[in-house]
């Protein structure tokens, strides 16, 4: 298994996996019926580091780090996975 930085080439693995999350509603406040170009940017946030987990060729999962909050509290992470 490999966790590395996701890159643009890593689009279509992160949304075979976010997609179904997405349409099911249940987890994450955004809307089912978002379209793969939204849900990337939204992934792709300007402050996010991403990363995708591999076995071989196959994507297993996604995660992104980004800042919590503004200001003071910039220094808190959130682990989205």
């Amino acid at each position: 298994m490999l966790v590395r930085r996701a890159t643009r080439r890593d689009d279509g693995a992160i949304w075979r996996i976010m997609e179904p999350i997405i349409r099911a509603g249940e987890t994450y406040p955004l809307a089912s019926d978002m379209s793969k170009a939204d849900a990337l940017n939204y992934w792709y946030g300007p402050e996010d580091e991403i990363f995708v987990v591999k076995e071989g060729d196959e994507a297993l999962g996604t995660y992104h780090l980004r800042p919590n909050c503004a200001g003071g509290g910039s220094h808190i992470g959130t682990l989205v996975t």
